[in-house]
């Protein structure tokens, strides 16, 4: 069974991470310029680049605290296995993504206002926490459901290709089949299906398990024919299919006798050898 291990682990992890930075920014980027037309609209003095680091330094925590949710997503049991502990475990880290989202947006904001000599009021933040913690948890919830979705996608998709590719192995190869005529009709074997082909005058006959078939060719014409592995020439009048050979015995002469699988014998030359062997 194809696992993913987690959703850094994807065969693109360049496009994972513009994935979460446009979902960390680009909500972000928008709320900031809808802060500035906001203040504008109702005269309220601000500096132009506060919205963005307001708005960035949540985007930056909800990045940093993505590790947490990939913990989560690694460790929680499905519902199916432990109900209580999938709501437990995912509550807990659902508090604990808050936490570190808020820790980390305060600290920057804090730092970043320190830096240029003014203090960042945290009385407004304390009025708004319950609405940002609903922001958080929805925010949780939301990368929670595209880590499971991509995951199972991945899984779906994988497994697809599996079956797909079981699928066309085991399909059988189409089976050549080789035209002969006789006399006024044409008959189409399978070559596996020939047992030998001798010669008979100006004719050959073309040997299956069941029939004998009466052919106006040529020994080597026909040869040329058939799968030059499956058949060997084991005299000039001869030609014998390998699988269908249960015992080759060897005469003091070098000649040979060769038995089929539907007991007829035929006699091999010691001049062919090298081609039977």
């Amino acid at each position: 069974m194809v696992q993913v291990s987690g959703f850094w682990n994807t065969p693109n992890i360049k496009a994972w991470a513009l994935v979460w930075l446009g979902f960390a920014f680009l909500p972000t980027t928008i709320n900031a310029f809808s802060l500035l037309t906001e203040y504008d609209r109702t005269n309220r003095a601000i500096a132009a680049w506060e919205p963005f680091l307001w708005e960035y330094s949540s985007g930056i925590g909800v990045l940093l605290a993505l590790p947490l949710v990939r913990w989560s997503v690694n460790h929680t049991p499905s519902w199916s296995q432990a109900p209580l502990r999938f709501v437990a475990q995912y509550a807990a880290t659902a508090v604990g993504f808050c936490v570190l989202h808020l820790t980390a947006m305060v600290t920057l904001r804090l730092v970043a206002y320190a830096a240029i000599g003014q203090t960042y009021a945290l009385d407004a933040l304390w009025g708004d926490l319950p609405s940002e913690i609903r922001r958080d948890l929805l925010t949780y919830l939301l990368v929670i459901l595209i880590v499971v979705g991509v995951r199972h996608l991945i899984r779906l998709s994988r497994t697809i290709a599996l079956v797909e590719a079981a699928g066309t192995a085991a399909t059988p190869a189409e089976t050549p089949r080789m035209e002969i005529k006789v006399g006024s009709r044409r008959l189409f074997l399978a070559p596996a299906d020939i047992l030998m082909v001798r010669s008979a005058g100006n004719y050959i006959e073309v040997v299956t398990g069941e029939s004998v078939h009466l052919v106006r060719r040529t020994l080597a014409e026909f040869q040329t024919e058939l799968p030059g592995g499956d058949f060997a020439r084991v005299h000039r009048s001869h030609i014998v299919n390998r699988a269908a050979i249960t015992r080759v015995d060897s005469r003091p002469s070098g000649d040979m006798d060769i038995t089929l699988s539907n007991g007829a014998v035929v006699a091999a030359s010691r001049r062919y050898k090298s081609e039977l062997f």
